[in-house]
């Protein structure tokens, strides 16, 4: 892969704009709204990111990133999502760092240089050392690469860095070729669309329509026998529930064969449950399990079968709220603390017949209420009835989504289950989707099929009910219209082969490198589960 690269010069810096998901390959570092002093994150400590192939990356490169990082996020989804995810942001941030650090020596490998009128026109490029005119200002240069960086030769060696980065980056992108066969492939799929109109008559509204009695239940229950017994072998684990327990636990992992810091972590644990604190704490703070350490070690509810034999011994026999002994389980030493013990339960069919025979009776008339109004529904759509006029979405929903004026709510033309039946768009999708709007099968086979607008020939089960459905518009390729939009996919097709490119050329360089990464920079959570809110 390396050896396909061909080394270029020239290039300026690349502001880089991260968009919903961090970019962890490319980096660009500048001075000015994501400065140390103004993001009030605190970070400090540490004074090397990490250590590539025997280089130091300052620290100050991974701080800034990661402050440059975190300000778009908060921005974007405020600090409740910057509490939850700074701790893997900061471990994304520490990859792009070791990458960018890997491709500059590549770069040097290469024998790329960045000469002393490339930093300066970089330099000059950088709207942040422009004063009020738009000129380049010597003065707000330096104290700005000063304040920022500790040196304006601190800051130049960081930006030499970019450039080579950047010119490494053109020759590689300069080896991505994008067939034309891949190209009209993919603007032909994309340009095979439907677009569809349709009302769903949900299950679980159509059976709370259903109003039953005592009689109609009893006759259903003397009459569908052999149905009912096929009902209660079919769903035996309803019926015959083993004993279960909502449990907590704190691991002490074993790694190797040597368990003495595994038996020391452990006893440590034990000791400090023994002194009365409370099992979540001792298990946010020790726990190994790092999948339940931040909800206390909570485990949900769990069967004999689904955990290790050890464990489900001594789970199953504690008292609910006791902390077992240390146990030796397969994944090293666990203590074990039952906040619940649910018994086992066997319900015989006599004791069950009544309730299934009121399932299954309620099945059936939700099944034929669904049948008979989408039924209806169809009829009017073959007929010119469009399902909009048919089933309207509430007036004062709409008028609030579109942002007008409240108006006084009309009765939906339909119910079920008290909730109003409504049409909703799909709005177009790919030919080739296989699931949209929650309809799939035989209903999107049949509008794929479908010559143009007009309703499906018949009515549909979907996974949450039964559907009618009318295809609003039915847009197939059209070769005149490729040549104009072909560079749109072109463009698509070569930024995701870069990408992938890009991932195996880093994961390559890697691979041979010796990385050391000083874990202490990243942010961890706290021991809540929840990061400090940052300033």
């Amino acid at each position: 892969m390396l050896d396909v690269l061909r080394a270029s010069k020239g290039g300026i810096i690349t502001w880089i704009f991260l968009g919903a998901i961090i970019v962890v390959f490319v980096i660009s570092f500048g001075p000015g709204s994501f400065a140390r002093r103004s993001s009030g994150m605190g970070f400090g400590g540490p004074i090397y990111a990490a250590k590539v192939n025997g280089e130091t990356v300052p620290a100050m490169i991974y701080e800034q990133q990661l402050r440059r990082t975190a300000e778009y996020y908060r921005a974007q989804y405020g600090d409740e999502f910057l509490r939850r995810f700074l701790p893997m942001l900061g471990q994304q941030t520490m990859v792009s760092v070791v990458n960018r650090a890997l491709v500059i020596q590549e770069a040097r490998r290469r024998g790329l240089v960045v000469s002393r009128d490339d930093l300066q026109r970089a330099v000059w490029a950088n709207p942040t050392f422009h004063d009020e005119k738009g000129k380049f200002s010597k003065s707000i240069y330096e104290e700005e690469t000063v304040r920022d960086y500790g040196s304006t030769r601190q800051y130049e060696e960081i930006l030499r860095g970019d450039l080579l980065f950047q010119q490494l980056e053109a020759a590689f992108e300069g080896t991505v070729e994008v067939p034309e066969a891949e190209v009209h492939d993919l603007w032909r799929r994309y340009s095979d669309r439907v677009d569809l109109s349709y009302v769903l008559f949900p299950t679980a509204d159509a059976k709370a329509e259903v109003k039953l009695t005592d009689a109609e239940v009893q006759a259903f229950a003397a009459k569908e026998g052999d149905r009912i017994e096929k009902f209660y072998k079919d769903n035996a684990a309803r019926y015959d529930q083993p004993q279960k327990v909502h449990a907590r636990h704190i691991l002490a992992r074993v790694e190797g064969k040597d368990d003495t810091a595994a038996k020391k972590k452990i006893a440590q644990a034990a000791d400090r449950l023994k002194k009365g604190e409370g099992f979540a704490t001792v298990a946010a703070d020790l726990s190994d399990d790092a999948n339940t350490k931040a909800s206390g070690g909570d485990l949900g509810v769990v069967t004999a079968g689904q955990v290790d034999p050890a464990f489900a011994k001594a789970a199953m026999s504690l008292p609910p709220g006791k902390p077992s002994d240390p146990v030796r389980t397969a994944a090293g030493f666990e203590i074990i603390q039952a906040d619940e013990i649910i018994p086992a339960k066997k319900v015989d069919l006599a004791t069950a017949r009544p309730e299934i025979a009121r399932e299954l009776l309620i099945a059936d008339r939700a099944a034929a209420l669904q049948k008979e109004k989408a039924e209806a529904a169809l009829a009017a759509v073959r007929a010119g009835k469009a399902l909009d006029e048919l089933f309207p979405e509430p007036q004062a929903a709409r008028a609030a989504a579109e942002g007008k004026p409240a108006v006084p709510e009309k009765k939906a033309s339909l119910t079920l289950g008290g909730k109003p039946v409504v049409a909703r768009d799909t709005g177009a999708f790919l030919a080739s989707t296989p699931f949209v709007a929650g309809l799939s099968g035989d209903v999107l086979k049949d509008a794929v099929a479908a010559q143009g607008p007009g309703p499906l020939p018949r009515v549909y089960d979907a996974p949450a009910g039964v559907v009618v459905a009318v295809v609003k518009e039915r847009k197939r390729p059209d070769e005149s219209a490729y040549p104009k939009e072909r560079d749109l996919y072109a463009g698509q097709i070569r930024s995701q082969k870069i990408q992938q490119l890009r991932q195996s050329w880093v994961a390559e360089l890697r691979a041979k490198a010796e990385v050391a990464e000083n874990t202490a920079l990243i942010p961890q959570p706290a021991q809540d589960g929840r990061q400090p809110a940052q300033d």
